[in-house]
């Protein structure tokens, strides 16, 4: 996340904590009585606090003895997990056995320069698209892999976490003036449900787009750290909990 999210979480923070809620202004008061689970009055005091570093939790809003966890959300494009494709790979045949084809397929993708472990040549390290292009069978693979289990590998990437000691109950999207808030499992159906398949990509794992942190296709030593790495985007962020959020005010 850079330094415009972590600038707004604060200013969520400080616009919440340690305020009644009479104070609130009109969209966190929203915000607000969505989340709570008993009725609120205009004394109720509102404590927050930000937690952030590997959790999926980003702040945590606690009044009437009852905190809940947000996972806050601004802009577009949003990363929302990376992690080095080894501990990825550690991960998938840990849970699901996967084989070796299917191991080598992922680092193939991921490294972009027909190796296994990124030491083949500058000149060989393809984009996501040349990639598909030249080893359509390694992309379909992967794809069908991920189709399969896309609802547990979005949990994992949304809200469980790598190392997240506190997952999200809530997904707000948005500044302390104009936000929306959906419940953490409804936007865990909706972006795992067929019908929201992401197109035009590669690798969706449902909604969600898997791809290489950083090719660093021209070279150079500035993003070379960056290659290796698994990075999973939400690129319609904000529109898609929008949608989440209609949908779920036309089934009440």
């Amino acid at each position: 996340m850079g330094k415009d999210g972590f600038d707004n979480e604060t200013r969520l923070m400080i616009a919440l904590d340690n305020k009644k809620y009479r104070e609130l202004n009109e969209n966190l008061k929203e915000t607000i009585t969505f989340i709570s689970e008993k009725p609120v009055d205009d004394n109720t005091i509102i404590n927050a606090y930000k937690l952030g570093g590997v959790n999926k939790t980003d702040l945590i809003i606690e009044f009437n003895s009852t905190p809940y966890n947000l996972s806050i959300k601004k802009g577009t494009g949003n990363s929302i997990h990376q992690e080095k494709v080894g501990e990825f790979i550690s991960f998938l045949k840990k849970e699901y056995g996967i084989s070796d084809d299917l191991k080598n397929d992922i680092l193939c993708f991921i490294w972009g320069d027909g190796t296994l472990d990124g030491t083949g040549a500058v000149e060989d390290r393809l984009s996501a698209a040349q990639f598909k292009r030249k080893y359509p069978e390694k992309v379909e693979n992967i794809k069908k892999f991920f189709h399969e289990h896309k609802k547990e590998l979005i949990e994992r990437f949304l809200i469980k976490g790598l190392k997240s000691d506190s997952s999200p109950d809530y997904m707000y999207y948005g500044t302390p003036e104009e936000g929306i808030v959906v419940n953490a499992n409804d936007a865990l159906e909706w972006l795992s449900d067929d019908a929201n398949e992401k197109t035009g990509t590669p690798l969706p794992i449902g909604r969600l787009t898997f791809q290489a942190w950083n090719r660093n296709i021209n070279g150079g030593t500035k993003s070379e750290k960056k290659r290796g790495v698994v990075q999973l985007k939400w690129g319609s962020v904000g529109q898609d909990l929008k949608t989440i959020a209609e949908s779920r005010k036309n089934e009440k």
